[in-house]
């Protein structure tokens, strides 16, 4: 997968098998059945295996980020369980043209396969404008084990940035599989990433929009609400008053220790044309 930066902003998603610079849902808890529509994916790029998180939004299809989507070689494979079973890589055929492609192919027990589908207009850079950051994996096969996550109305987070307090008023709850950060009790304390593979929940402050993405106040020493995201929660979802209104796309910084976190908005026009191709929208 192509690393893509902007200031020092990063993409969430990570490689599933190597332990590299990542981290995961800060000053959260364990999800456990918490919010069983929300799904690990695992895919193949051009440069190695990744993961990602998504979230059900109707019986055939999950909700992720368009970094998640675009470039996938082959299927995409998901998980529900709240700790993910380790998949087995299946190889593809030779082309036939002197490449060869590695993915995953169905069976793959103790998980679901889909096709992945990236926004047209992203165009591999994280901004808070023109961000076009959503994509789709269409399952193979209904998944009825949880019910779909509901979209927000059009315009539903321009509403409440321009209510009674504004968006610092307000407390979303994030979600998503990644590794976490510990530091080592011996010898140099840089802190190193540990990768479970397991879903956790954070809630955080909103703090202001702009026409495509919702920033959020990540800070785990706040008060009112010290959770968020990092590296390897690409693509997991930002949850408000029952609604499913972003999924994550970018961190300010590298331990994701404060500076917020950036959120693809799924109430605005451009997310609903990309997504009326796939699912009933309103």
């Amino acid at each position: 997968m192509q690393r893509l930066a902007l200031l020092l902003l990063v993409t969430m998603a990570v490689v599933l098998a190597i332990v590299g610079t990542s981290g995961a849902i800060t000053g959260g808890q364990l999800d456990g059945n918490g919010h069983p529509n929300v799904a690990m994916i695992v895919f193949y790029q051009p440069d190695g295996r990744f993961r990602c998180s998504a979230t059900l939004v109707s019986p055939t299809v999950l909700v992720t980020a368009a970094h998640c989507t675009a470039g996938v070689r082959g299927n995409v494979i998901a998980t529900f369980a709240s700790t993910a079973p380790t998949p087995t890589p299946r190889a593809f055929d030779d082309p036939g043209d002197g490449t060869s492609d590695t993915g995953y192919q169905a069976p793959v027990t103790g998980w679901f396969t889909g096709t992945p589908h990236a926004h047209p207009l992203w165009a591999d850079t994280l901004q808070l404008n023109d961000l076009h950051d959503v994509g789709v994996v269409v399952l193979d096969e209904p998944y009825t084990g949880a019910a779909p996550a509901t979209l927000p109305p059009r315009n539903y987070l321009a509403g409440l940035a321009n209510g009674n307090g504004g968006l610092n008023k307000q407390t979303f709850t994030v979600v998503g599989y990644g590794v976490f950060f510990e530091k080592p009790s011996e010898g140099p304390k840089k802190p190193t990433d540990v990768s479970d593979r397991t879903r956790r929940v954070a809630d955080a402050v909103g703090q202001n929009i702009s026409s495509q993405a919702l920033k959020l106040a990540e800070n785990e020493k706040d008060s009112r609400a010290g959770g968020g995201t990092c590296f390897g929660d690409s693509g997991g979802p930002v949850f408000h008053g029952g609604y499913l209104v972003a999924d994550f796309s970018f961190v300010a910084s590298q331990f994701c220790t404060g500076g917020g976190g950036g959120y693809y908005r799924l109430d605005t026009d451009d997310a609903r044309m990309f997504l009326e191709n796939y699912l009933v929208v309103p």
